[in-house]
């Protein structure tokens, strides 16, 4: 074990009341040789100083996340299971907080909104939320770029057996489709990824941070927070024509 190995394991720095070390050997993966290895007993490790780095550096494959674009919102699988695969939902959002809460509701509940369906093998899928006003809404608030697509992951709070997501709007992921033609294919595209200018200060939030609760409590409205209503779309033309001769043959 080199120097650096040995200052590793054995800074005082990060242990408090530490116990005596114990040095331990244990035969390597050819098993021509033994390893050396310390564990030490001790009553509290010191965190200070660390961060937690966050999960959206390594793969988000199983991770709960919701997908904006100008005109739909989509959540995957993985977070509509988390929350029990209820089918609807309400949407909420606080701008101070830089923050959007999805809570599972009822379908006639006001301002519900479905996120996912049963298809015809029997699965829970997803389903796309349109609402072309509220992404406008958003991505103006947010001074978002409307070409681009955002994504974010969610964070599950449990509070007295009520399931709720929170999405960190500061955390989004953007993404751009940039024309990218090759001899093969002149219409080729790619799809490039920036992340979020704050990722660049550090790794993630201290560990003392990570600890603190989002959330303290959401029994009824959380405050300051306002649920989206998606309005209703103006009719194209041939439904309001399909309307009218209704109407005319109820007279």
């Amino acid at each position: 074990m080199n120097n650096m190995e040995n200052n590793l394991f054995t800074n005082d720095n990060v242990f408090k009341n530490k116990t005596e070390k114990n040095t331990f050997t244990k035969p390597d993966r050819e098993g021509k040789g033994k390893v050396e290895y310390i564990e030490r007993e001790v009553d509290k490790f010191d965190y200070d100083g660390y961060q937690v780095v966050r999960r959206e550096w390594f793969s988000k494959a199983n991770c709960p996340a919701i997908t904006l674009k100008y005109g739909s919102v989509v959540f995957n699988v993985r977070a509509i299971r988390k929350l029990g695969e209820c089918r609807f939902i309400h949407l909420l959002i606080n701008l101070n907080k830089k923050s959007i809460i999805v809570k599972p509701c009822k379908e006639d509940d006001k301002d519900s909104l479905q996120w996912s369906r049963i298809d015809k093998h029997g699965k829970i899928v997803a389903r796309t939320i349109s609402g072309k006003l509220f992404t406008i809404q958003l991505y103006k608030d947010m001074k978002w770029d409307l070409r681009c697509t955002f994504k974010m992951l969610g964070t599950l709070f449990i509070c007295k057996e009520e399931k709720i997501f929170e999405f960190n709007l500061m955390n989004a992921e953007r993404y751009l489709s940039l024309a990218k033609p090759t001899a093969d294919d002149p219409k080729r595209r790619e799809r490039v990824a920036f992340m979020p200018k704050i990722w660049e200060e550090n790794y993630g939030q201290s560990y003392e941070e990570s600890q603190m609760p989002i959330i303290e409590t959401f029994e009824g409205m959380p405050d300051d927070y306002v649920k989206i209503t998606i309005p209703k779309f103006p009719q194209k033309k041939h439904e309001q024509g399909n309307s009218n001769e209704n109407l005319k043959e109820g007279t």
